[in-house]
């Protein structure tokens, strides 16, 4: 951008790629309502001679969300830059891409002949950078990077001031006293939405017997049954899941303690309404508190923090045996030794075992369809009180409840 540029600033709905045009395009009044509630617009820096975007900013501040695409002189987005919002109200840069084109009439995202380098960074600046140069089908290349925080964190900026999504200090921008509108977008016809991590899917329906779902893809219908496993003997409050064939002393527990204490154990199993004897474990939950869940929030180990997940991306534990558990950090085996792990391949759906000389059990229980990796949810009571810890094996997140 050569200096002095001038841009006219378009508040809409965001951007059509197939018409190439931006729609819903709507007063800074409306925009400047959205921005204070947190819900979603976009900003367009646009040229006023062709009425071409040299630059589209999208903002979902509810969602912690904000990301910039730059164009080309063919309005095809050469660069889009992703930010979160962090718990200290700056932006930090989460995941960059940007796209090499070659010729004048080359398709947007041309995935065989359009060059393509994707970074994406951590809270502590490290990163992964993946190139794929023309033609994705060979010659790609993958390495770790890392940035500077003050390369990576920017001041969140103020509504109106959509100068630093540019990178370039070289610009007049300009509304419009008399803007143009259009016709309200419908929310399900808005062109983009926010990244959002994976969210849990009733779970509140899984803990109840007797709910029927439809899975996905066709894969029947089944309905719910619980299974009482035990009681978790805690003595530190520090909660580790993950595969047992796993544990030792170095095992991660997650950062939201409990108070010490024995807690019930509880296993959802499925089965299939036309295939009776085909059951599966849907999900184990440890019960904090019997109290009502008014919100849910990933678990997390310490170093992970939920907003640099990408679209429905998750943090999970990886299963390799077929098998997850519960237990307390203080009843972690100094190694697993083949007489501890032979008890856990007798797991159908659950068993309960005491390591020797530990206070604490440990409670294991089938995952789903077996090996993956599986996310923990907490549920917390609405005075912000952990009630409840699950582990979800996602066989119902898409699903589609029947009955409940």
């Amino acid at each position: 951008m050569s200096e002095g540029t001038l841009l006219d600033v378009v508040y809409c709905e965001g951007w059509d790629p197939a018409a190439r045009a931006l729609i819903g395009r709507f007063s800074p009044g409306i925009a400047r309502e959205r921005d204070a509630a947190g819900e979603q617009y976009a900003v367009a820096l646009v040229r006023p001679d062709s009425g071409v975007p040299l630059v589209l900013v999208e903002v979902a501040w509810k969602h912690h969300f904000a990301r910039s695409a730059h164009f080309d002189e063919r309005s095809r987005r050469r660069g889009l830059f992703e930010f979160r919002v962090l718990e200290d109200g700056s932006l930090f840069l989460v995941k960059v891409e940007q796209w090499t084109y070659h010729f004048d009439d080359q398709e947007e995202f041309d995935e065989q002949n359009a060059g393509r380098v994707e970074l994406s960074f951590g809270p502590d600046g490290d990163g992964w950078m993946h190139k794929a140069p023309r033609g994705y089908g060979g010659g790609s290349s993958s390495g770790r990077v890392r940035k500077a925080l003050s390369e990576l964190r920017m001041p969140k900026p103020a509504f109106g001031d959509w100068e630093p999504f540019t990178n370039s200090k070289e610009l007049t921008l300009r509304t419009p006293d008399a803007p143009v509108t259009d016709p309200p977008v419908p929310v399900e016809e808005r062109p983009w939405r926010p990244s959002v991590p994976l969210r849990p899917f009733g779970i509140d329906e899984m803990f109840t017997a007797g709910t029927r779902f439809s899975l996905s893809g066709g894969h029947g219908v089944v309905e719910t049954g619980l299974r009482d496993a035990g009681k978790l003997r805690m003595t530190s409050g520090r909660l580790v899941a993950a595969d047992p064939a796993f544990l030792d002393s170095d095992a991660a527990h997650f950062t939201v303690t409990v108070p010490p204490g024995e807690y019930r154990v509880v296993v959802s199993v499925i089965r299939f309404v036309d295939e009776p004897s085909h059951e599966r474990v849907v999900a184990a939950k440890l019960v904090v508190a019997d109290v009502p869940v008014t919100t849910w929030e990933a678990a997390l180990w310490p170093g992970q923090n939920a907003l640099f997940l990408g679209d429905g991306e998750f943090y999970g534990y990886g299963v390799d045996s077929g098998t997850g558990c519960f237990t307390d950090a203080d009843a972690l085996p100094e190694e697993m030794d083949d007489e501890l792990l032979e008890k856990f391949e007798e797991v159908d759906p659950h068993i309960d075992v005491t390591p020797d000389g530990a206070d604490g059990n440990i409670i294991a229980f089938t995952t789903g369809w077996g090996d993956g990796s599986y996310p923990t949810w907490i549920g917390r009571a609405a005075d912000g009180t952990p009630v409840c810890f699950v582990t979800d094996m996602l066989i119902l997140n898409r699903a589609r409840i029947l009955t409940a």
